[in-house]
């Protein structure tokens, strides 16, 4: 008889047998470090959520050595940590792909080349033809290349054969940054020389490019719905024409999902007023506006570039548990904030009065660097109950986490036994959590209490035979330390009453 059986019936003779069991479920929590960038890039797979292997793959990716790195979505990844940044680059109607023809003798058409992305940056790029490195006649090498004040990126294939004499090449074209295909027109070697690609473009760009159509996941913000993971999502500058409508588009977003936050924020030069006027037009506990518009260098030229401020916030959330507010004054949060190098407004005193009116405002600090005023979300303003940027992402995170837990009862017979099968992990969940205030609070996600309540309160014998489960759940966050206030009492009459030795 074997080691394992599955029941006590198949165990025939007397003795010691294993029969698995299968463990209970648990809450695994999805992270709150991952974040999303919808914005114009010079190259890339263009409305497609792209989650790239590493940072190099990243940039490399959407803005590749040559091509702009000055643009919206290539300066809102930089001077700033993300744990994890997916992309989904922005392009308009009717992009396309830049290509090439190149000719044997005659001149004719032998081959054309096509590129691996569309875009309008595809028509810098040049490519030549040279004699193969294995000295055969009928082969040839292929150079594809851009260079610009970034650098130069430099796609080559070697001893490539169309000639007709022995098998056509098959390029693999997916390790390559630029070339994206090769079309036989002609059997024949190539003339060695040299061109540029033509024709591509990224299509008429308006705020539907970047805000999509909810729940059909065709573009921009819509392309983010089938990722659940994702706890950020923000903008570059879409410029101030587009700006109000993919503001909402990006609320609009976020509250159709419900597990993640919308960091946006206004044009820039927009005085205190006006972005308090502005703010309301976002009211959400899932959107954060973020004043003012900053300073930072870029990595080409090393100038001075303004850039929007709400990709700094999104960042420092994302390197914070969301028990934690991304206010938080600490020396790591003005390391986070380290690539701004100035603010375009110094809002000063004023700083209270967007608070109130439901902006996180970036600001300086006297001994230097940067730091956010206060974590609140836009929804302040209304109810300053609901208006606090870890509440809002202690739902998002409590809430994914326990759903996903849940999914695997859905459907199942909704009896006491099921229905405690769903409560055992959310209540082991939530007692880890709530132990985890004691080890490092300010990195470790906690919460301070919770409760799960009497279910014969909200479920009823008709809600059981709907089919409905009610789990009611109360949990307590902590509050983040906003002011801190020395009682002092100084002076020689001073009657000193509590000593410590």
């Amino acid at each position: 008889m074997g080691l394992i059986v599955t029941s006590e019936s198949q165990a025939l003779r007397h003795g010691a047998y294993i029969i698995l069991k299968t463990p209970p479920a648990i809450v695994q929590p999805t992270g709150n470090g991952i974040s999303a960038l919808v914005e114009q890039f010079p190259w890339g797979p263009d409305q497609v959520l792209y989650t790239p292997s590493s940072t190099g793959d990243r940039l490399k990716t959407f803005a590749p050595y040559g091509m702009s790195r000055l643009g919206p979505g290539y300066l809102s990844m930089i001077a700033k940590g993300f744990p994890l940044l997916k992309i989904v680059r922005v392009t308009g109607t009717s992009p396309a792909i830049a290509t090439a023809t190149v000719n044997k003798s005659g001149p004719t058409a032998m081959l054309t080349l096509t590129l691996k992305y569309n875009g309008a940056a595809g028509n810098s790029v040049t490519w030549t033809t040279s004699a193969a490195t294995d000295g055969n006649s009928n082969h040839f090498n292929l150079t594809v290349q851009v260079t610009g004040a970034s650098g130069t990126t430099t796609d080559t294939i070697q001893n490539l054969n169309y000639s007709g004499t022995g098998s056509d090449s098959a390029p693999d074209f997916s390790s390559l940054q630029l070339l994206g295909g090769i079309t036989k027109l002609a059997s024949g070697i190539p003339l060695n020389g040299s061109g540029s690609f033509a024709g591509g473009s990224d299509g008429t760009i308006s705020a539907a490019s970047y805000v999509g159509t909810q729940g059909a996941g065709d573009a921009g913000f819509a392309k983010l719905e089938g990722d659940k993971t994702i706890r950020a999502f923000f903008t570059g500058d879409p410029g101030n024409s587009f700006r109000s409508a993919v503001n909402s588009g990006a609320v609009s977003h976020a509250n159709y999902v419900g597990d993640r936050m919308a960091y946006i924020n206004g044009n820039s030069g927009q005085s205190l007023s006006a972005a308090q006027s502005d703010v309301p037009n976002y009211r959400s506990i899932n959107a954060v506006y973020v004043d003012p518009w900053v300073n930072i260098f870029d990595d080409t030229t090393g100038a001075k570039q303004l850039v929007t401020p709400a990709s700094f916030v999104a960042s420092v959330a994302g390197q914070l548990p969301p028990s934690t507010s991304f206010a938080w004054k600490g020396v790591e949060v003005g390391q986070m904030l380290q690539g701004i190098v100035a603010l375009e407004a110094d809002r000063g005193d004023g700083a209270a009065s967007n608070t109130t009116a439901g902006i996180a405002t970036l600001i300086a600090e006297d001994a230097g660097g940067f730091r956010i005023e206060a974590g609140v979300n836009t929804a302040f303003a209304q109810d300053i109950s609901i208006g606090d940027d870890t509440r809002s992402r202690v739902i998002h995170y409590i809430g994914r986490a326990i759903v996903n837990a849940a999914r695997p009862f859905v459907d199942g017979p909704n009896v006491p036994e099921t229905q405690q099968n769903v409560i055992d992990p959310v209540d082991r969940f939530l007692l880890t959590s709530k132990n985890a205030q004691k080890n490092d609070p300010v990195h470790t996600f906690h919460i301070l209490d919770y409760a799960i309540g009497d279910l014969s309160s909200d479920n009823t014998d008709n809600s059981i035979a709907g089919g409905d489960f009610h789990i009611p759940v109360e949990i307590q966050t902590s509050q983040a330390m906003k002011r801190i206030f020395f009682d002092l009492a100084i002076g020689p009459t001073v009657q000193i009453t509590n000593t410590q030795q």
